[in-house]
């Protein structure tokens, strides 16, 4: 079957780019074991903010058949007479590992973006070997292994979608670290992949997949792409072109099962907390948005910096701290202040920052707050004002009603100096019909 591009938006690009998947096995685990070396090959799992659910289970815990996701109460009596070590999240140690992996993989990626706490993605041109970037994947497990001290897992491939299987294959096969996902295998693996595997699947999505008699990514990559932007969407015919070798996604805004990200780069460099405090501000405001319309709450927040250490290199680093909310809140307010909190310990006045953002870490179920005797209750008036803002930036436009702590100096946003100005959204820019 031939493959043809339709006139989708979704299609954003047919560059022979490469990306590399590195993500850390069982982060928190490992993070608790690098500190504890007693804990290797024991069952170990780790539990959310105030100790709710399992949220990091070690390989020994899995086989005992420790959930992720299982509230504690529920295994305790197996964590007990299984003796699997438990213990509280520690988002400030996490933060502080996963700030040293990706200082170590800036150096090695001219374009790194960061996925989540324990997950980037490196981006590598054309002209790069396949076989170099083999190499430089097993160099970077040993290295991240031997100077870190964390096992991590890498998938190669020319997609995120790919890699982001390569990544699960890397992990499933036994003593492997690295799976390069070429063209020669990729037609085998997707043939044996599960549809509800791939990355941006959900269970909605699968079940109407499987309607569809799709059971394999093998199949879903064989339709017609206009059909599936017809019953699936935008969302679905870009994850169809990706299985296709086809890349056309980017990562500055993900939602996932355990957190939310939003992060872009600056129109130029910052040195000034100002204006950095607003850009970050503005993070805040936007992925705290995603939360409320997703229905969650977020126990946690993690903003990372990076910045060049001379104008005009192309090197760049990574600060990064934790902050823990003292209750699970979807409150814009509150996680602003927790941002700039967090940015003034790690602003460096010395420094020319390139990009920031902010994770939204531990999210659960708004409904559960309600249930769980054992959090705190959420504010009613705070909630009635998100409410309230929410629908009228929804009736009146996006940012019309926002925190003053974003400034209304967007001068630090990313450019776009050749963006057309034809914006169907904005009824000041839509075309005017005359009827004769």
């Amino acid at each position: 079957m031939s493959f043809t591009l339709s006139n989708s938006d979704c299609v954003e690009s047919l560059s022979k780019d490469q990306f590399i998947l590195v993500d850390c096995n069982n982060f928190y685990v490992s993070c608790e074991r690098l500190f504890n070396p007693n804990l290797e090959k024991k069952p170990v799992v780790v539990l959310s903010n105030n100790d709710g659910c399992v949220i990091s289970r070690s390989q020994e815990a899995k086989l005992l058949g420790v959930k992720m996701g299982e509230p504690y109460f529920q295994i305790k009596a197996l964590c007990e007479s299984r003796n699997i070590q438990v213990f509280s999240s520690n988002y400030a140690l996490y933060g502080d590992i996963s700030e040293r992996i990706m200082n170590l993989l800036f150096e090695h990626a001219p374009d790194l973006d960061i996925y989540s706490i324990d997950e980037a993605f490196l981006k590598y041109p054309s002209s790069v070997a396949p076989s170099d970037l083999v190499s430089l994947c097993h160099e970077l497990q040993k290295k991240v292994k031997k100077w870190v001290g964390m096992p991590i897992s890498l998938g190669l491939a020319n997609t995120k979608t790919l890699a982001k299987m390569a990544n699960d294959l890397a992990k499933k096969i036994q003593n492997s670290y690295v799976f390069d996902l070429n063209s020669s295998v990729r037609q085998k693996v997707l043939q044996n992949y599960l549809i509800g595997d791939v990355w941006g699947i959900g269970r909605n999505l699968k079940e109407k997949l499987n309607g569809m008699n799709i059971h394999t990514a093998w199949e879903y990559a064989q339709m017609d792409p206009s059909i599936i932007r017809k019953r699936l969407g935008v969302i679905g015919e870009r994850i169809l072109w990706e299985l296709r070798g086809v890349s056309c996604l980017e990562s500055d805004e993900k939602v996932s099962k355990k957190s939310l990200l939003y992060s872009r780069s600056f129109g130029h460099v910052l040195s000034e907390i100002t204006p950095l405090s607003e850009a970050l501000s503005t993070y805040v405001y936007t992925v705290a948005e995603k939360l409320r319309a997703q229905g969650s709450l977020a126990k946690a927040l993690y903003i990372f910096l990076e910045y060049q250490i001379q104008p005009g290199k192309k090197m760049r680093y990574y600060d990064s701290i934790t902050e823990i909310f003292p209750a699970p809140t979807k409150d814009t307010g509150e996680m602003i202040k927790a941002a700039k909190r967090g940015l003034n310990k790690i602003f460096r006045r010395e420094e020319r920052y390139k990009k920031c953002g902010v994770i939204l870490l531990d999210l659960l179920p708004e409904s559960s707050s309600n249930s769980d005797l054992f959090l705190n209750p959420v504010d009613p008036k705070r909630t009635q004002l998100m409410n309230t803002m929410d629908a009228l930036n929804a009736r009146f436009g996006k940012k019309k009603l926002f925190f003053g702590a974003m400034g209304t100096d967007v001068s630090w946003k990313s450019r776009k100096d050749c963006s057309s100005k034809h914006n169907p959204s904005n009824w000041q820019q839509l075309p005017i019909v005359l009827a004769k």
